[in-house]
């Protein structure tokens, strides 16, 4: 790939890249190039998050008996997980193809670094002690990872005083699954151990397909299953597929209906959009049940339904086996994302930094005019009153207005620098943020107000210190043209090499072509 000349060849020694011919493999050079700027400028990219899982993976949410772990028999092609009307693991298990089978317990297979599961740690021993890893031979999937979670499990919705559950009340009970998964000294016994929302957003990042399993007799009236949607899945709408599985249970289409209508409005109380998304009503086949014992063959009255049912489980199935080409597309995405948060951050810190020390010149110069004014007043007395006396109080006088100067100057050089490190008021961050971003805000830049969110959560969690302010380096123009780089040419390039091919359009469409009928 050719660069530009001149300055940018400064992007191309830093870069170095992309002789390589594996995309994923580009993306993690370029997030491995950009490391040295996140880690000067206090950025909010985690060095542990840029290596992604050694196989791409896909990953299955429900409630408890919702068919995750029968789906994954199913897709596996052998019997690996425990399948069962009552709750059956409690652990996160990790599926991944093998010469042999083999099982790891969580603390030897995540402290693996080539698995890429060591973000785990930061989440607690409980979590370790409840993930395994299960390698399997001989089954239908050898290019990708499948991850199993623990089903959700919740008590019933609050009620109204009519007795029946209503918008306010989802929203109570998801405020409260939210409180009572974050580890405390007097968690309650519904706490996990560790903080379940936060282990599943770690995954779903990584994840290249997300399957989320609603059965029937639980359409989506769960807090937790809810608050997942709300707090942990935010943002991946683009690899989440929501499933209504068992489909096959219903004796009476009006009983699917009922269902399918419950689920539906309860989705539309966490997802904001007028539109839902696609639900994918699903049910294994019938010859797979009963020959895996899931259950006996039943007559139903859906009818010709069950062709639906048998194409849509086919649409799933084929979402999953591109879970590897999804991979790639995930990839680029993730860099897309990670690039522009870290060039936000990067704009509004050397704004900050440009003003604070334009703040710490101007007190240098207050100081060198204090200094100046003292040595200058002392001499004058001294040429003028000859009794050491005067010439005394001539320096005491300077030395004393020195000091108040110096001790007045460095408070406001402290609260100076104390509301620009703030979020609010008027030097705060948010303010750089919407002097900076002014015209995309007032196109209504949904992009942009979606980056600096995540910024602004990074700002919050306190990213830097006074002292590491006065010691931080201002960003070089190099710097930005490295990130521009990136977005303007290197990611359009990946896209590229993972686009499907197109027929070539009319010469007619081509640029410098006019239409002469």
């Amino acid at each position: 790939m050719n660069r530009p000349p001149g300055r940018k060849h400064a992007v191309k020694d830093l870069c170095g890249i992309r002789e390589s011919p594996g995309v994923i493999l580009d993306c993690q050079k370029i997030l491995e190039s950009i490391e040295p700027l996140n880690e000067r400028c206090k950025g909010p990219l985690d060095r542990a998050a840029n290596k992604n899982t050694v196989y791409p993976f896909v990953f299955l949410l429900g409630n408890h008996s919702s068919g995750k772990s029968s789906f994954v028999n199913y897709l596996l092609s052998r019997r690996v997980q425990t399948t069962g009307v009552a709750p059956t693991d409690d652990s996160f298990t990790i599926i991944a193809p093998g010469p042999k089978d083999v099982d790891r317990d969580g603390p030897s297979f995540i402290g693996d670094p080539d698995m890429g599961f060591s973000g785990l740690t930061g989440f607690g021993p409980t979590l370790i002690h409840h993930t395994q890893l299960k390698v399997r031979a001989n089954t239908a999937v050898t290019d990708f990872m499948i991850v199993d979670t623990p089903g959700m499990i919740d008590s019933p919705l609050v009620k109204d005083q009519f007795g029946s559950s209503n918008g306010q009340g989802i929203r109570e009970d998801i405020d409260f699954y939210r409180r009572s998964s974050v580890v405390s000294s007097n968690s309650n016994a519904m706490d996990r151990g560790y903080n379940f929302e936060d282990v599943i957003k770690w995954y779903a990042e990584r994840a290249d397909v997300i399957l989320l399993f609603f059965d029937p007799d639980k359409p989506g009236t769960t807090g937790e299953t809810l608050s997942i949607l709300t707090n942990s899945l935010q943002g991946m709408d683009h690899k989440l597929h929501i499933i209504l599985n068992k489909a096959d249970q219903f004796k009476r289409i009006h009983d699917f209906a009922r269902a399918y209508g419950s689920l539906c409005w309860n989705l539309s109380k966490v997802i904001p959009r007028k539109d839902l998304p696609r639900i994918y009503t699903m049910c294994l086949p019938r010859s797979y049940q009963v020959a895996s014992r899931d259950r006996d063959a039943e007559e139903h009255t859906l009818g010709q339904g069950f062709v639906d049912l048998e194409s849509t489980r086919e649409d799933v199935v084929k979402e999953v086996l591109n879970t590897p080409k999804r991979r790639e597309n995930n990839d680029i995405t993730r860099l897309t994302e990670r690039i522009h948060l870290l060039q936000m951050h990067c704009r509004i810190v050397d704004d900050v930094l440009a003003r604070h020390h334009n703040d710490r010149w101007r007190f240098r110069m207050c100081m060198f005019t204090s200094i100046a004014a003292a040595v200058v007043g002392t001499a004058g007395a001294s040429a003028l009153v000859s009794t050491p006396e005067a010439v005394a109080i001539a320096g005491t006088s300077g030395t004393v207005l020195t000091v108040g100067v110096y001790w007045w100057k460095t408070r406001q050089l402290k609260k100076s620098l104390s509301e620009l490190l703030s979020l609010k008021g008027p030097q705060g961050l948010e303010s750089v943020y919407k002097r900076l971003y002014a015209r995309r805000i007032a196109d209504c830049d949904e992009h942009v107000a979606d980056t600096w969110r995540k910024v602004r959560d990074h700002f919050q969690m306190g990213w830097c210190q006074e002292e590491d302010i006065t010691s931080m380096s201002r960003i070089t123009q190099t710097d930005f043209d490295l990130l521009e780089y990136i977005i303007e040419k290197d990611i359009p390039s990946l896209r590229r090499r993972t686009a499907p091919e197109f027929t070539s359009p009319s010469k007619r469409f081509s640029p410098g072509n006019e239409d002469n009928a």
